[in-house]
């Protein structure tokens, strides 16, 4: 193995990189490479960290180099989500996320297939196979994509009529990409410059399966990390390109690429995993998260990562190809919990920038609920005594100097919170709850928390 390629602090895309001390998630990385917190070592990686557009981070560890080309696989999906919304945007040729395959492809014109839309074909509820592993359609050079989607309506509904099931896959993205095609008389490849690469500058991004005429649209990109956080950047900006000042795609488009096209009524037939959280092109949750949610993340089957924190201000990607998506999955969200521990003040739960006793009125208030809704927050899970304890060892530092008291929940407090945890976990509220809550409104310990309780059940 070659020395890590190590840099510290760098310039990318015009500005200098934040002099912050990011030790933790640099020696997450390192242990990576020798199979400390995997399952196997990864032998070389990139990652780039920006927050706000602004870059705080960017090294390569072990056989990669800086700006080294990667095969992007499945995030792929997440580049195409994006033109597909530029191609709706324009309008040509009528085309939407409403539009039926059948109005540009007429060999979907039959039953069954003529109610697939490019919406439902684009967050894989088409009702066509979702396995495409080994799919000589996908990976065919020698013929054009106009000829993969007649492939792809030759393909039983395996999944059921179109809206009725969850089936990860490439096929019916293809049959879109030859959908956009004729409605704008333009080759997906010139699309792709067009609406994407060309605007964002994204010079190292190119699809390199199967080929020009027959591109591999849920999965042939290779790309750099820096490339694909200029474009990550871009959806998380609003669809505006910050280098350039440049508006890649509406606020609008945005905003629908990254709302939840799914159900949960909806069977999973296929998938990574048992989530079915999906947008256009683009996951909405942390595949099998082990830390911190995120609000989107483009995954790739041999390694590549990046999700975006809305509520941080940060873009995350991880290059690789040398892997696969399993082995760096818990990694990920690991080093997403180091960058939090580095750029948050853990316990200022108003956001107010200082660790007070306002904060504990905020966890006081939301015990119980989901932790991502408190700002700041870094351990995750349901908020209750973790949260807790992280905003005291923090205000006790703060207040020492100042002889002020850490105000205490209470042991009243802290059970129902438990109790309250344990129930929203089983989603059925525990026997003792109808004891404990009168107990603890006549100690008037978290009293109009408890009262809420009380009143849901």
């Amino acid at each position: 193995m070659r020395p890590i390629a190590l840099v510290v602090s760098i310039a990318l895309f015009g500005t200098s990189a934040s002099a912050q001390d990011f030790s933790e998630l640099t020696s997450l990385a390192e242990g990576a490479l020798v199979g400390i917190g995997v399952d196997q070592p990864v032998e070389g990686f990139e990652i780039v960290l920006l927050k706000d557009g602004q870059p705080l981070y960017r090294q390569a560890f072990g056989n990669w180099t800086l700006g080294q080309v990667a095969s992007a696989d499945s995030a792929t999906k997440t580049l195409s989500g994006a033109l597909v919304m530029a191609v709706a945007e324009s309008g040509d040729g009528g085309f939407s996320l409403d539009s039926r395959l059948a109005d540009f492809l007429p060999e979907y014109n039959k039953p069954g297939y003529s109610d697939i839309t490019v919406r439902q074909a684009f967050s894989h509820t088409s009702g066509l196979p979702g396995d495409d592993v080994s799919s000589l359609i996908l990976t065919a050079p020698n013929i054009t994509l106009r000829q993969a989607g007649y492939l792809v309506s030759q393909q039983p509904l395996d999944n059921g009529p179109p809206g009725s099931a969850f089936a990860y896959g490439g096929l019916s993205m293809q049959a879109v990409g030859a959908a956009m095609e004729v409605a704008t008389g333009k080759t997906y490849i010139d699309l792709f410059a067009e609406g994407v690469a060309g605007p964002l500058g994204m010079t190292d991004t190119s699809f390199y399966i199967a080929s020009d005429t027959n591109p591999r649209v849920a999965g042939g990109v290779e790309t750099t990390a820096a490339d694909f956080a200029r474009f990550t950047d871009m959806l998380f900006n609003g669809g505006v390109d910050r280098a350039t000042g440049t508006r890649v795609l509406s606020e609008a488009s945005v905003a629908e690429m990254i709302t939840r096209q799914t159900t949960d009524a909806q069977p999973i037939a296929n998938s990574p995993t048992d989530n079915n959280r999906y947008g256009i092109g683009v996951w909405l949750d942390q595949l099998g998260m082990a830390g911190p949610t995120v609000d989107y993340l483009a995954a790739g089957a041999r390694g590549m990562h990046s999700w975006v924190d809305e509520a941080h201000g940060l873009v995350f990607v991880f290059t690789t190809d040398e892997t696969s998506f399993r082995n760096v999955d818990v990694l990920s969200s690991q080093m997403h919990r180091a960058i939090l521990a580095q750029i948050v003040t853990a316990g200022d739960f108003n956001d107010d920038g200082s660790v007070n006793a306002a904060d504990y009125t905020v966890w006081r208030d939301l015990v119980g609920m989901p932790a991502d809704t408190l700002p700041n927050d870094i351990d995750g899970g349901v908020i209750g005594a973790a949260q807790y304890e992280t905003w005291a060892n923090n205000y006790s530092r703060a207040a020492a100097n100042e002889g002020i008291p850490v105000p205490e929940p209470g042991v009243a407090g802290l059970l129902l919170a438990l109790l309250t945890i344990g129930a929203l976990r089983r989603r059925q509220p525990p026997a003792a709850m109808d004891t404990l809550v009168p107990k603890i409104l006549r100690h008037g310990l978290l009293a109009d928390f408890a009262h809420r309780v009380a009143r849901q059940r």
